[in-house]
């Protein structure tokens, strides 16, 4: 989770991660000599970084130590040692806004051992039945194996077709039928992904024996079974099923409560069911069925559908006066169910909302939200800032210049950065202003004059104070004639294909601009969008005229003019027939 940028240099912010340590294989036989764990943050001023291990401080001394120095936020492990270094880091970035903690990293050692040495034994099997050889792979981590079997040398790899199939599940070589081409000396051969490192078993003889006469026929037999399996919403998975017999059995898949999922793809002659992008409703039982002209088998079992966290709703920064009240809230989704909980500046703080009624300064710094279930940890950063501050109007003074027109309403807002919460009063000239039938100071502190007259006009001061100070700001009021229509539209009546026009003029303080505008049934006319039937011209400086050029019905209605300047407004209306 990233803070969101509302605190600049100028003010200075809390640490934001730009790099987080990731998951690490250390392959035991490495020829690199160290690891390194990022950890990057931005922040103002610069932040100072710890690590921990599996929740204990690590301690790096400043010229660092024989196996642990920090290289900007980075950890440097130098000659990684398993019983020493295996678990799970975290990085903590510190200034003097607060602290935040990264998603915790793993390492782990991977190996990938030798086979056993010990000879294996000659496989004995008549032509026409199956045969499964076992693998059995060695001790190693992690298990991310590929296997193939190796046929007499290397690299001459037994191909896989309807009749041969290699689980990736046990590494077991599985024939669906011996022929008698099948005689050889047999290999597993086992590659590590993560640690880029292959191995191989001692060969296993298979001896086919040929039958007197013809060979006999077997019914499908599944040796192959997919267990019950999890998968996570977004993940490719791959279910296998593979039955020996004679003829080789055919292999269909099906979804027992429905269809088989779009996504999903059938390979190896039908050993392998790929599903993609898997989605909660692929959950169910799936079925796999062999069948030959003997007899056939078939084998069931679930697929569970589950999901990482992710946020629906996150903290973000934010600052807040104090004395106010605030809520931090996290939503998440995820299944099983995420447990939420706070951390603030990296220690526990509570668990799903943090409710704060009167906010102290104490309340600031930086909180982190976590949800975590068994597919995974999220983080959401935010820093919270607990204002305090004598009133301030230099971001929003009392506007300077106001306007007001006779007869009509002025508000004039005063709105200064307090907290606490200040009191607020405003004078005219030197005289202080209370409530009066036409005078109204709003709770939000608004100074609003009804029915406005000259009298009115001159320099108001708002004044604001709270414990920490005062301050105040003066703006000037000019009070306008009214602005009145002078010419009024007429009813009109016409015929399709007519033309129609519309007068409208007002009378106006000539220190004001105004404007005139159009309406029909409430919608404002676009002059240049329907200039086809619509035309407006101005007449001197306070009226103007709108021609209708080719009326259609949908011109009837009710026309409205309306006279705006900066200080007010006034409308007229006339209805328009169209026949």
């Amino acid at each position: 989770g990233e803070v969101d940028g509302i605190f600049d240099d100028s003010s200075g912010y809390g640490p934001v991660f730009e790099e987080q340590p990731i998951d690490t294989i250390y392959p035991e036989e490495s020829q690199e000599d160290k690891i390194i764990m990022s950890c990057r943050a931005r922040a103002s001023p610069p932040a100072t970084y710890k690590w921990k291990l599996n929740s204990w401080d690590i301690d790096i001394p400043e010229q660092g130590n024989n196996h642990y120095s920090l290289m900007g936020g980075n950890l440097v492990i130098s000659d990684p040692d398993k019983s020493t270094h295996a678990g799970n880091y975290s990085c903590l970035a510190t200034n003097k806004f607060g602290t935040i903690i990264s998603r915790e990293a793993s390492i782990q050692f991977g190996y990938l051992d030798m086979f056993s040495t010990e000879e294996r034994e000659a496989v004995r099997v008549r032509e026409g039945q199956g045969v499964v050889l076992l693998c059995a792979p060695p001790p190693h981590f992690p298990d991310d194996l590929t296997f193939r079997w190796m046929l007499n040398e290397f690299p001459i790899f037994v191909p896989l077709d309807k009749r041969r199939f290699v689980s990736q599940t046990t590494g077991n070589l599985y024939i669906a039928k011996v022929e008698a081409s099948d005689s050889g000396n047999y290999s597993c051969f086992v590659s590590s992904l993560s640690i880029a490192k292959s191995v191989f078993s001692k060969f296993i003889p298979l001896v086919p024996q040929t039958e007197r006469g013809s060979v006999r026929k077997y019914a499908a037999d599944i040796k192959v079974k997919f267990p019950d399996t999890y998968a996570l919403v977004g993940q490719n998975i791959t279910l296998e099923c593979f039955a020996l017999g004679n003829p080789i059995p055919q292999i269909r898949w099906r979804k027992v409560d429905g269809a088989l999922p779009v996504h999903h793809e059938i390979s190896m002659a039908g050993g392998l069911l790929h599903l993609f992008n898997v989605q909660y409703e692929d959950e169910g039982v799936y079925e796999c069925e062999a069948l030959n002209s003997k007899g056939k088998d078939w084998h069931k079992a679930n697929l569970f559908v589950e999901a990482a966290p992710d946020w629906v709703e996150h903290i973000s920064s934010s600052e807040r006066d104090i004395g106010s009240d605030y809520t931090m809230s996290c939503i998440t989704s995820g299944k099983p169910k995420p447990h939420v909980h706070f951390l603030k500046d990296g220690q526990m703080y509570g668990k799903h909302e943090l409710h704060f009624t009167d906010l102290t300064p104490d309340d600031s710094g930086m909180y982190q939200c976590i949800a975590e279930n068994r597919h995974g940890v999220i983080h959401a950063n935010a820093e919270l800032r607990v204002f305090v501050g004598a009133p301030s109007f230099e971001l929003n003074p009392v506007k300077q210049r106001l306007l007001g027109a006779k007869n009509g309403r002025v508000v004039i807002e005063c709105k200064p950065k307090a907290a606490p919460k200040p009191t607020l009063s405003w004078s005219k000239g030197t005289e202080l202003l209370f409530n009066t039938s036409r005078i109204f100071i709003w709770e939000d502190g608004s100074l609003e004059i009804h029915n406005v007259s000259k009298s009115d006009e001159g320099k108001y001061t708002c004044f604001a104070e709270n414990d920490r100070g005062k301050a105040n700001s003066t703006g000037s009021l000019s009070v306008t004639d009214a602005t009145k229509i002078t010419l009024a539209p007429s009813n009109a009546d016409v015929s399709v294909g007519e033309k129609a026009r519309m007068q409208c003029g007002a009378s106006h303080d000539s220190s004001l601009d105004i404007t005139f505008i159009w309406s029909l049934n409430g919608h404002v006319i676009d002059f240049d969008k329907e200039e086809e039937y619509y035309q407006h011209t101005i007449a001197g400086l306070s009226s103007c005229e709108l021609l209708i050029k080719k009326t259609q019905l949908k011109h009837a209605g009710l026309y409205t003019c309306t006279a705006q300047t900066p200080v007010d407004n006034v409308t007229v209306s006339a209805d328009l027939v169209v026949r």
